[in-house]
């Protein structure tokens, strides 16, 4: 199936769910310093764009499934949310002025491109986030019950019923972070259709 074709099914039967801890960590870093201005790239339904559009921030919120992106025009029409900016883009070719953002977001949404693809992302992000601005991204990990499911297309990225995932490990996290001062790299893990999932968590800084 076209992955497009697959988000725009999968956006339209979820529901927005409950805010993520990786959001509330995230929170707690911005609120420390004189940041106002939120990319939350790859924000499917916007849970994440909302929650950070309720703590003041300026948020644009991009994906290019529209049945995401619907779903959160409705959602920030009813709470009357103003400041958020609503975009669909593909994210593998970002079409953002360089240091657009003090902050950019990435929520589970950078984990399904080959390795060069991957990394022009990052290199892109790097243009678009302002000196001293930082980077959230977060990825599944190399030893998610997923990885090595499927069929094999490049190292550590599979396609396993119509869903292609590039699973991360530390070591290819700092390197598609090699441009940026990486402050933490860490495990984490959740439960998620009553399976264990993980993950690899990156906080950067430009």
């Amino acid at each position: 199936m076209d992955q497009k074709k697959l988000w725009e099914t999968k956006w339209d039967k979820k529901s927005l769910l409950p805010r993520n801890g990786f959001a509330s960590r995230a929170y707690k870093l911005i609120k420390q310093g004189k940041y106002n201005s939120l990319l939350d790239l790859g924000c499917g339904n916007g849970r994440d764009s909302l929650y950070f559009a309720r703590q003041g921030l300026q948020v644009t919120a991009a994906d290019w499934s529209e049945s995401g992106l619907s779903q959160l025009r409705q959602l920030a029409a009813q709470k009357k949310i103003t400041n958020l900016k609503i975009i669909q883009q593909n994210i593998s070719r970002l079409k953002f002025k360089p240091n657009s953002f003090d902050v950019i977001y990435a929520h589970l949404s950078l984990h399904y491109f080959n390795d060069k693809i991957t990394q022009r992302i990052f290199d892109q992000l790097y243009k678009v986030l302002k000196k001293d601005g930082l980077l959230f991204v977060k990825c599944k990990s190399t030893d998610d019950i997923l990885c090595g499911r499927g069929r094999e297309l490049e190292e550590n990225i599979y396609a396993f019923r119509d869903h292609v995932r590039h699973f991360f490990d530390r070591e290819y996290m700092t390197t598609v972070l090699a441009k940026f001062k990486i402050i933490k790299i860490r495990r984490s893990s959740a439960v998620y259709h009553s399976y264990k999932s993980s993950f690899v968590e990156a906080v950067a800084k430009k």
